[in-house]
C-alpha cells in the first residue's frame, strides 16, 4: 500500500504544474494573496497576518507520507494621506511556503504590494482601490524521495538502481506579477458591501523542471464579494463568496458568517464570529457533460474572535466529494491570526475600512 501511495503522490505532484494555486478556506485572513488592492484596507496603521493550512494529514499518516502544508504571513501598512483628502496609500510585504507529499514538491515566495484607495465621497465611506503586487518564487522538488519502476529489482525497491529518468533541476526561480481592483462602501452603521476582482501570474512565468519554455503557469482570475447587515440586537450576518479560475480549474466558495458584537455601540470592534461554507469545484470544459457540472468538494466550518485588534480564526474542511470513501470526511484544517494596530503618536484617519 505504501508503494501505491508513493506512486499516486508522485504522479499527482508532477501533474500539479498546470493545476491551481494553493487555496485557503479562510481566504479573508490572507488579504494580500486574495487581492493586491486589499493592501492597506483596514482601520488602522498596520496589519500583521499569518495562516497555516494542513491537508490530508489524517489520511496519509498511516502511509508515512507527509501531509500537504501551506503557510503564509504578511505585513501591510496604510498611510494617513493620499493625493487628495480622504485617500490613502497601502504598502505590504508577504511570504508563502507550500509543500506537498513525499517529494516535498512546492515553493517559497516573497513579494511586495502597493494599493491606492480613492475616496468617492466627502464622508470617506465609499472607496475604489487599485493594487499591484510582484514576487519571486523558488519552485522545488526532492527527486531523491521519489521511487521509479526501474528501481524495482524483482523483490523490492532498491534505491541503488538508476532511475532512467531525465531529471535536470530540482529547484529554480521565477518572477510573478499580479493586479486587482476593489470597491467597498459603508451604507449604514452596521451595513456595508464590497466587491473585488484580481488577476495573478499576468506574465505567465515558466514553471518546467526540465527547462521547457512552453510550460508556463496559467493566469488565475479571482472574483470575491460580500455584504454585512444587522439581524437583531448584537447579531450581524455576512454572506460572502469567492470564485477562482485557473486554466481548467474552477473553484467557488459560498459562505455565511454570523457575528455577535461584544458592544453594540462599536460594530467594528470586538466580536465573536462563526459560520459555514460550501466549496465547489468545476470540471474540464472539454470533458463530457457529466464532468462539467459543479461538484461539491467540502463543507467548511469556521469560527473566530476579535479582541482589541487581535483576531484568531480556525476552520476545518469536511470532505464530501467522491473521495469520501477514502477520506471518511476528513479534509484540511487551518489556523490563522491577525493583528491590526495604530501608531501611538499618530493614529489612522477616521475613514471607513471594511472587515472581511
Amino acid at each position: 500500500m505504501k508503494k501505491l501511495s508513493s506512486i499516486f503522490v508522485s504522479a499527482l505532484l508532477f501533474g500539479c504544474l498546470h493545476a491551481q494555486d494553493p487555496h485557503f478556506s479562510q481566504f479573508y485572513m490572507t488579504p494580500l494573496y486574495l487581492n493586491p488592492s486589499l493592501t492597506g484596507a483596514f482601520d488602522g496603521n498596520y496589519r500583521l497576518t499569518a495562516l497555516f493550512r494542513g491537508q490530508w494529514g489524517s489520511i496519509l499518516r498511516d502511509e508515512s507520507v507527509p501531509m500537504f502544508r501551506t503557510y503564509t504571513a504578511s505585513a501591510d501598512f496604510r498611510t494617513n494621506k493620499g493625493f487628495l483628502k480622504g485617500d490613502a496609500f497601502g504598502f505590504g510585504a508577504s511570504f508563502m511556503g507550500d509543500q506537498a507529499g513525499e517529494s516535498r514538491f512546492g515553493f517559497y515566495s516573497g513579494g511586495l504590494s502597493i494599493a491606492y484607495h480613492k475616496a468617492l465621497n466627502s464622508r470617506a465611506t465609499n472607496f475604489l482601490a487599485a493594487g499591484f503586487s510582484s514576487g519571486i518564487y523558488q519552485q522545488m522538488i526532492d527527486f531523491s524521495r521519489l521511487q521509479f519502476g526501474s528501481q524495482w529489482d524483482g523483490n523490492a525497491y532498491n534505491a541503488l538502481l538508476p532511475t532512467n529518468e531525465f531529471l535536470v533541476n530540482n529547484r529554480f526561480l521565477y518572477w510573478d506579477i499580479n493586479a486587482g481592483l476593489l470597491w467597498y462602501m459603508k451604507i449604514a452603521k452596521r451595513t456595508n458591501v464590497y466587491l473585488g476582482a484580481s488577476a495573478f501570474h499576468l506574465n505567465r512565468p515558466g514553471v518546467s523542471f526540465l527547462g521547457d519554455k512552453d510550460v508556463r503557469l496559467n493566469m488565475k482570475f479571482v472574483g470575491h464579494g460580500g455584504v454585512r447587515f444587522p439581524l437583531k440586537g448584537r447579531f450581524d450576518m455576512q454572506p460572502k463568496f469567492i470564485t477562482m479560475f485557473q486554466g481548467k480549474s474552477v473553484e467557488t466558495i459560498l459562505a455565511t458568517d454570523f457575528r455577535m458584537l461584544f458592544e453594540e455601540r462599536y460594530p467594528e470592534g470586538n466580536h465573536l464570529r462563526f459560520g459555514a461554507m460550501m466549496r465547489m469545484v468545476g470540471g474540464d470544459p472539454n470533458a463530457p457533460w457529466r464532468d462539467q457540472r459543479i461538484n461539491a468538494e467540502s463543507v467548511i466550518l469556521n469560527a473566530g474572535v476579535v479582541f482589541n485588534g487581535l483576531e484568531i480564526g480556525a476552520a476545518y474542511d469536511i470532505n464530501v466529494s467522491q473521495l469520501i470513501s477514502g477520506s471518511r470526511g476528513r479534509g484540511g484544517f487551518e489556523v490563522a491570526v491577525a493583528y491590526v494596530g495604530a501608531w501611538k503618536r499618530r493614529g489612522p484617519q477616521t475613514i471607513y475600512c471594511p472587515r472581511f
